[in-house]
């Protein structure tokens, strides 16, 4: 057991001195910014509203947030890529709609939920070919995408949700584990430890910040760009399809006007956590905070009866400050290296021939 433990500890050892020494390197502040937001934000919300922090409602923000954070989780892999996909939540109200269907019509869950996610891929898979082989900006592109699905679930359905689903279309929202509804578990669990796995721990995800980072240095460093970008936008377009099934699951039935707005919501958490807008930094870890503050505000102005009108306010106003952030993380980073800079030289100024040189880290070499 005790060399079990001395392993375990030797493993973890360099991947948190390295997460440390990350850490350091950004700013302390950059990491803790959106979680101590989100503190405040609990805080504050606590105070107004005594509902706020019972196990009940804690359960109904993650419950009713999953679909956003599926959707979130894919489209960092491609902001992380330097695009942008704005066609995920029409995309994921057309595989609800998709999905439905098949459900009502086989009385087979199973094979509902392949064609949902079926269909979510085959939409990431036309995103990425368009803007990879056509060369459209992503922007244009996944907009006329989000157009093109939101048109075709409303066709296929007339404008009315899907109903007469099986009764256990709606098990992963009604049956619990541990105390929290499956979707939970297979959103914020399962598909994020996943995709972290991903991001972080596969050369595919360095590639991913490869492209994103510099994408003409990726391509002379023999990566293939194109795929990468293509394959961002397929696991996009498999978290569509899984948000998709999960708001089947959690109203029983599908939904071609749902997802409106959830393609900005996506891009304020995942730039809100401190992804950059222009590709080649950020984490999945960032968006889920994002993520968390985002439906935690839309909990709080519910519960505490804010109209419709003074809500898009306030969510507009958060939209424009998640903007704003990557652009404040950016200036305070250049200021933060330019000071590290300034001290090495004049360090390396008032040294005498033979000293040891000092490191911006302050490490004597």
């Amino acid at each position: 057991m005790e060399g079990t433990v001395r392993g375990a500890r030797t493993r973890l050892e360099p991947l948190l001195g390295h997460r440390l020494a990350r850490a350091r390197a950004e700013g302390w502040w950059e990491i803790l910014f959106v979680p101590t937001a989100l503190v405040i934000l609990g805080i504050v919300l606590t105070s107004t509203s005594p509902q706020f922090l019972t196990s009940l409602n804690l359960t109904n923000i993650l419950q009713q947030g999953a679909d956003l954070a599926a959707i979130s989780f894919g489209v960092t892999f491609v902001m992380l890529a330097g695009d942008l996909d704005l066609s995920v939540g029409a995309g994921a109200a057309l595989t609800s709609v998709v999905g439905a269907f098949l459900m009502r019509d086989t009385g087979s869950v199973f094979v509902g939920a392949l064609a949902g996610i079926g269909v979510g891929l085959l939409i990431g898979l036309a995103n990425g070919l368009v803007v990879t082989k056509l060369r459209a900006p992503s922007f244009i592109a996944t907009l006329g995408m989000m157009v093109i699905a939101r048109g075709v679930a409303l066709a296929l359905t007339n404008g009315s949700v899907v109903t007469g689903l099986p009764n256990s279309a709606g098990n992963l929202a009604t049956e619990n584990f541990l105390g929290l509804p499956w979707i939970v578990w297979i959103v914020f669990v399962v598909l994020f430890l996943i995709l972290l796995y991903v991001q972080s721990q596969t050369g595919y995800g360095i590639r991913v910040l490869a492209v994103g980072g510099n994408r003409e240095a990726a391509r002379l460093s023999a990566i293939p760009v194109d795929r990468v970008r293509v394959t961002a936008f397929l696991i996009s377009g498999l978290t569509m399809g899984i948000a998709g099934l999960v708001l089947t699951s959690r109203v029983q039935s599908g939904q071609p006007n749902a997802g409106q707005w959830d393609e900005l919501y996506a891009v304020a958490a995942i730039v809100l956590g401190g992804t950059s807008l222009y590709g080649g930094k950020g984490s999945l870890v960032r968006t889920l905070w994002g993520v968390l503050f985002i439906v935690t505000l839309q909990n709080g102005l519910d519960l505490n009866a804010v109209g419709d009108d003074l809500k898009q306010v306030v969510i507009g106003s958060v939209l424009i400050a998640a903007a704003s952030t990557d652009f404040v993380r950016t200036q305070l980073r250049r200021r933060q290296t330019a000071k590290e800079e300034s001290a090495a030289e004049a360090a390396l100024g008032s040294a005498e021939p033979g000293d040891p040189l000092p490191r911006p880290d302050g490490v004597i070499q």
